[in-house]
C-alpha cells in the first residue's frame, strides 16, 4: 500500500489504524536513536558539531538530567523528544524540565505522534513535582505552536528567533 500512495505522491501520514508505541530510552539502549538524531537536523552543524552534541545528551541521560522517549514502529524508530533538568534555585523543587528536542518524521506527521510524546511528556513531569515544564520553538513553526498551545503551553518571550512557552504544573 505505501508503494502505491508514493506512486500517487499521497504522503503516507494518510494512512490510518497504523500503529506504534511510546518507549522510555535508557542510556544502555541509547545507540539505538543515534541515527534519527542525525536525521533530524535539530541540531545544526553550524552552531555544534552533531557528534559532540550526541555526547552531551548521553552524558546527560547517564547522569539522569536527562529524559528520551522514542517512537516505534515497524521496529524503527519514527521519532523522539528529548527533555533536561533545568535548575532552578526560585522554585521550591528548585528543578522544572525543559524540551530541547522534538522530532517525528515527515512521512509520520499529523497522526497525533508528537501531541502523545508531549502528554507523556507531562505527564512523566507532573509526577515529579516540578512546577513547569518550558520549550523553545521557531517563531515560523505554527503547527508547533497550535499544538503546544492547545496542550495548555502558553508563549511567554521572544527569544532570537525562537518562542518561549511554559505549562505550569502546579494547577
Amino acid at each position: 500500500i505505501n508503494l502505491l500512495l508514493n506512486k500517487m505522491n499521497i504522503p503516507n501520514n494518510l494512512i490510518e489504524n497504523f500503529s506504534y508505541e511510546i518507549r522510555e530510552i535508557k542510556p544502555n539502549n541509547f545507540n539505538s536513536i543515534i541515527e534519527i538524531i542525525h536525521e533530524s537536523k535539530l541540531i545544526g552543524e553550524e552552531l555544534l558539531n552533531i557528534d559532540d552534541a550526541i555526547l552531551f545528551i548521553k552524558s546527560k541521560l547517564e547522569r539522569n538530567k536527562a529524559k528520551i522517549y522514542i517512537t516505534i514502529h515497524d521496529a524503527k524508530p519514527i521519532g523522539f523528544m528529548v527533555f533536561f533538568v533545568k535548575i532552578n534555585p526560585l522554585s521550591p523543587v528548585k528543578y522544572n524540565w525543559h524540551i530541547s528536542y522534538l522530532y517525528v518524521k515527515h512521512e509520520y506527521r499529523r497522526n497525533k505522534i508528537a501531541q502523545k510524546m508531549m502528554l507523556k511528556c507531562i505527564n512523566f513531569s507532573r509526577k515529579t513535582k516540578v512546577e513547569f515544564l518550558s520549550l523553545n520553538t521557531g517563531t515560523d513553526n505554527y503547527a508547533a505552536h497550535r499544538l503546544y498551545e492547545n496542550l495548555g503551553f502558553y508563549r511567554k518571550d521572544f527569544i532570537a528567533n525562537y518562542f518561549y512557552y511554559e505549562i505550569n504544573l502546579n494547577h
